[in-house]
């Protein structure tokens, strides 16, 4: 069998192949991303089979360029899986799961109905990811889409951990924190195992990147992270202000601030790309 996964951003799109046997993914055999996707964009595929050179070529043509892409990726699987075993399941990377989800989900219309009500909490990545969920399940009809989450490594979290110190019925409507890069952090506590044997001690991850956080775990199962119900919180980063004072949210708000203003800074002028001017 072979397994696609799929990363989509706002502008791009990654995706790996990977052959598996008895429950075992091993070295993706063909990977590559597809940029320029954003609107007014070029998109240029580029992609690498196992022990092969690179190569890329622009995507030309009219219409949605996603589908353009998706047209393009699946042509590369074509000649890729030519007499090998096509593709049984394809996994997308989605941001936030909430409450709702704890682990993998095949993606049925419910389910993906359940994730666009999260959208405003991770406004930089879930509408993309669903998108593009979307996009392949027209292209590649009965097969199945299987939504992996960031926020599910972190299910392991004490209730100390994932309470806010707020009103209890705010709480239970699902207000408290869940964590991010989790898809990151497995991966990591995975490979550590492999190295050492104190991986399964105390451990402090740092996933550092545009956006950036911290996560600890004991036992391989997260115990405490930084960012909390959105992808906001904790450390600073690229252009997302991290831990803030929710007193100057509030005075924003006496300024007149609107909600978009407000999102604006949060999440596009603030971080290293604020405190730089």
């Amino acid at each position: 069998m072979n397994f696609l996964a799929v990363n989509a951003g706002s502008s791009s799109l990654k995706f790996a192949l990977y052959p598996a046997a008895a429950g075992w993914v091993d070295t993706a055999i063909f990977s590559g991303q597809i940029e320029g996707l954003a609107p007014g964009g070029q998109p240029q595929l580029s992609w690498r089979r196992q022990d092969q050179a690179a190569q890329q070529r622009q995507l030309t043509g009219s219409g949605d360029s996603f589908a353009l892409a998706l047209d393009a990726l699946q042509a590369c699987l074509r000649t890729t899986l030519a007499g090998a075993p096509p593709v049984a399941a394809v996994a997308h990377r989605v941001v936030h799961g909430g409450r709702f989800f704890q682990e993998a989900v095949e993606v049925t219309p419910a389910v993906l109905a359940q994730l666009r009500t999260l959208e405003s909490l991770a406004p930089l990545h879930q509408p993309h990811n669903l998108d593009a969920l979307e996009a392949f399940i027209r292209a590649m009809p009965g097969v199945p889409q299987v939504a992996c989450f960031d926020t599910a490594f972190h299910a392991s979290l004490p209730a100390t951990e994932t309470t806010f110190a707020i009103d209890r019925a705010l709480s239970q409507e699902g207000i408290r924190r869940y964590g991010f890069h989790g898809l990151s952090y497995q991966y990591v506590s995975g490979v550590l195992q492999a190295h050492t044997p104190r991986a399964g001690q105390r451990v402090i991850m740092a996933h550092l990147g545009n956006g950036a956080s911290l996560c600890a775990t004991r036992e391989h199962r997260s115990v405490a992270t930084t960012m909390g119900f959105s992808a906001l919180d904790g450390l600073m980063m690229g252009s997302r202000s991290g831990a803030l004072d929710p007193g100057v949210l509030l005075y924003l708000l006496e300024q007149g601030w609107d909600h978009d203003r407000i999102q604006t800074l949060l999440y596009k002028r603030s971080g290293l790309l604020g405190v730089s001017g």
